[in-house]
């Protein structure tokens, strides 16, 4: 490789967008009928080519035609090749990191080719099944609830002491609950199911069995305590809750029928537990609260923690598996012989055990087994040399990301953010009627707890935050908004669902964020800049190296890609204003 330039804020295009290079020498070459090029015995047909810009997204397309064009949806192509002739040539098809990386992805896959063909197609889920679980769970109804909230134990124990002695339920909700929507309505919250429910921390016993009108005992919820009762049943059709039945069903189901499967392949492999690496294991835990690979000895990593026919599996591999999960950060999975046992058949024995199984079923040798792994082998050794040429290449310093967020400052202010009242009506001549009214003494609060369509906004008064979200959701609003003066009228303005008058209350953000703040952010940017120019500068490379091993016919090129196909499929360009 040669010397990589220093690297310079430049603005580069997306990483598929590689500049245009002269793959190709000024005289025409003839390829095989429907080949538009070949490197080395790997050759790009006309099909190929359209296919890699139809299926391209559209934010990655080129604008414009002709042969500028066409090369570089060509090089783009081309690159793959390239990156794994240069990882045979610097031998990354034996290299052990590509070994080790692309074996484990193989045993993945090898154990969900298996789950598909051995234990899946045994797992069915019958209507009556559906039906039985849905009137069984509670979830074939929904309950009006009403509810008191308070913050002390002590004065939920007060307020239910009042009402088992005949007190008013929704006279002491409008006096004691602290929640306000609810204290309006004597309490009322409203339907709610099972799953609403389990938010509200109503135990599912509860919900389901405690009679309409009769008191709950006192509940926790969080910190908080609340008293509730139901006033009304309301039906749920089976519809509704259908598919989500049968989808909890279906794993649960699938996963009984592997735990079958784990146990029957634990007597045929006769596995075994090694009592030494667990006493070893368990010495060190005590010494380590979260026990890490780092804690033990090569020596004591391959000590074995379990033995099956052919196989074994060490305490290295074991404590590798354990901190791939979450819980292993709370000291789950070391803290006595039962933990352990249950965590590795979860996290160890399941996936080596599929996976041998899958191996004793002939998956490996079946022809699109064997095609797989060396789809496996060659992703990871391209992986690999691009963990090589750019990741590891591409640290940023604080200079450099002092220095880009000094040159790009749009890219670090604070999200802006506004207040507003608002009505939404559904047609211009009703957004009209109620500018008339407000000339006449109407506010807007007023008009929109009559008026506006906007969900929930009645009850808010028109009242409305405008933030990242509705940046998103609500563009024509949120621009309206922000081109908007403080506190002056604004409208009719045609936005989503309807046309909107509004008046804005408050305005924040947009400033630039001070640099300490940013400075992750920053780095990260200068990280991606410098990895996209690192990585175009290596396809320069290598085509460079190997342009004795590339053809392109850019007669074709021509007829693969025309120009009117381009057109076709050129990427949309941005609406000035957007966002």
């Amino acid at each position: 490789m040669r010397h990589r330039k220093p690297w310079t804020w430049r603005g580069c295009g997306l990483v598929l967008m590689w500049g245009l290079a002269a793959c190709s020498p000024g005289a025409e070459i003839v390829l095989e009928p429907g080949v538009v090029a070949r490197i080395d015995s790997t050759s790009i047909s006309a099909a190929e080519m359209r296919d890699f810009v139809v299926q391209m997204p559209q934010s990655l397309r080129l604008q414009g035609q002709g042969d500028p064009v066409r090369k570089r949806y060509l090089r783009s192509l081309l690159a793959k090749s390239l990156l794994l002739l240069e990882a045979k040539e610097r031998g990354l098809d034996t290299a052990q990191v590509v070994q080790t990386k692309a074996m484990q992805y193989w045993r993945q896959h090898l154990v969900d080719t298996y789950r598909q063909i051995a234990l899946v197609p045994n797992v069915q889920v019958s209507e009556e099944e559906i039906r039985d679980y849905f009137a069984d769970s509670g979830l074939d109804r929904k309950r009006q609830m009403a509810g008191i909230l308070v913050e002390e134990d002590s004065t939920a124990q007060q307020i239910y002491e009042q009402l088992e002695s005949g007190g008013d339920f929704a006279q002491l909700a409008a006096e004691y609950t602290i929640d306000e929507r609810s204290a309006a309505q004597g309490g009322v919250l409203g339907f709610i199911d099972l799953e609403q429910a389990r938010r509200l921390q109503i135990p599912d016993e509860l919900f389901r069995s405690l009679p309409n009108g009769q008191l709950s005992p006192i509940l926790p919820m969080g910190t908080r305590y609340q008293i509730v009762r139901f006033l009304q049943d309301q039906p749920v059709p089976l519809e509704e809750k259908r598919q989500q039945i049968r989808s909890m069903l279906y794993e649960r189901k699938r996963l009984e029928q592997e735990r079958a499967e784990i146990a029957s392949l634990i007597r045929k492999l006769d596995v075994q537990l090694v009592p030494e690496g667990l006493e070893l294991l368990l010495n060190k835990a005590a010494l380590h609260t979260r026990l890490r690979l780092t804690h033990l000895a090569d020596e004591e990593a391959g000590q074995p923690l379990f033995t099956y026919e052919r196989g074994q599996i060490s305490l290295g591999d074991y404590l590798n598996a354990l901190w791939g999960d979450m819980r292993a950060l709370s000291g789950w999975g070391i803290q006595d012989s039962a933990e352990v046992v249950d965590a590795a058949r979860e996290l160890v024995l399941t996936p080596v055990l599929l996976a041998e199984a899958a191996q004793r079923a002939g998956l490996e040798e079946m022809a699109d087994g064997q095609q797989r792994w060396q789809e496996i082998r060659t992703e990871f050794m391209i992986k690999q040399l691009r963990q090589e040429e750019v990741i590891d290449q591409s640290e940023a310093s604080l200079e450099e990301a002092r220095d880009f967020y000094e040159d790009n400052e749009d890219l670090f202010k604070e999200p802006a953010q506004y207040i507003v009242v608002e009505v939404l009506v559904e047609t211009e001549v009703e957004a009209v009627g109620l500018l008339r009214a407000i000339a006449q003494g109407a506010t807007l609060g007023m008009l929109a707890q009559k008026h506006t369509i906007r969900q929930g906004m009645q009850e808010e008064d028109g009242l409305m935050h405008l933030g990242e979200y509705e940046r998103l959701t609500l563009p024509r609003l949120f621009k309206a908004v922000k081109a908007a003066d403080l506190d002056k009228i604004t409208g009719p303005v045609h936005v989503e669902d309807g046309y909107s008058i509004f008046k804005v209350l408050n305005r924040q953000g947009g400033e630039v964020s001070p640099f300490f703040q940013v400075e992750k952010k920053a780095r990260a940017l200068v990280r991606g800049e410098k990895r996209e120019q690192l990585f175009e500068e290596l396809i320069d490379d290598l085509l460079d190296k190997y342009k004795e091993r590339i053809a392109v016919s850019d007669s074709a090129l021509a007829a693969a890609l025309p120009d009117t196909f381009l057109q076709r499929h050129a990427r949309e360009a941005p609406t000035k204003g957007d966002g």
